[in-house]
């Protein structure tokens, strides 16, 4: 009889790279975190004997172009055991809604609770396809994932929104619009873009009146980047 294969432990679905977000080394940073997210080990990311341990830690140092579609996949429900919701989309390409705990949830579990974790459904996909179709077109693109209420009803919390962003001399040119905005501190947030008290600094302020932002005003914010939000897409209820 001929050696038994074991197909757990086949990756095929490569990893096309588009830009400094899906290469090897990105991929690996992300696996990283969200590895330390559920507090696992490499080898408890293995337990199960759905992932291989030596390819698996190829994965973290992006060896052998790094992270495969099969493994995020993989990736995706064993950190879901521990709690923690994640998607593939976001650790091939950080797009989409980044990885969350979901508190008490192996207490929840022995309890027979239902699992509350988010499945992508087709909708999802397709919008991934579309916004790395729109990255891969055209430089210096930011996608981002609304999180809060600031901009509503224009933009609601958890919309995907994408746009160019601007740097330097030619930020003046998103002043007054809606943005996605990068500032010095790291930050990354969604506010309409005013003009500061002097020069190099801006207001970012929430259009929503009714907004439950704590600071609906940040005055005098140095900021690297604002791309005026150019497109926007609504998951159907």
């Amino acid at each position: 009889m001929g050696q038994k294969y074991d197909m757990r432990r086949k990756y095929t679905k490569k990893v096309l790279v588009t830009d400094e977000n899906s290469t090897p080394e990105a991929r690996a940073e992300r696996l990283k975190r969200v590895r330390n997210m559920a507090n696992l080990t490499r080898e408890q990311m293995c337990h199960d004997g759905a992932i291989n341990i030596n390819t698996y830690k190829g994965w973290e140092v992006a060896r052998y172009g790094g992270l495969p579609v099969d493994g995020a996949e993989r990736v995706v429900v064993r950190v879901r055991q521990e709690g923690v919701v994640c998607t593939a989309d976001w650790l091939l390409y950080e797009i989409g809604v980044g990885p969350y705990v979901i508190p008490d949830y192996k207490s929840a579990a022995e309890k027979g609770g239902k699992q509350a974790y988010v499945v992508p459904d087709n909708e999802e996909q397709l919008i991934t396809n579309e916004l790395l179709l729109f990255r891969k077109q055209f430089p210096d693109v930011i996608i981002y994932t609304i999180e809060d209420d600031g901009l509503s009803p224009i933009f609601e919390p958890g919309d995907f929104v994408a746009g160019i962003k601007l740097f330097a001399d030619n930020i003046h040119k998103a002043l007054n619009k809606n943005c996605i905005i990068q500032t010095q501190e790291g930050k990354v947030l969604a506010r309409k873009l005013q003009e500061g008290s002097k020069a190099g600094v801006y207001m970012l302020t929430c259009s929503n009146i009714y907004t439950t932002t704590k600071m609906p005003v940040l005055y005098d914010v140095a900021i690297v980047s604002a791309a005026p939000i150019i497109r926007c897409y609504k998951k159907a209820l």
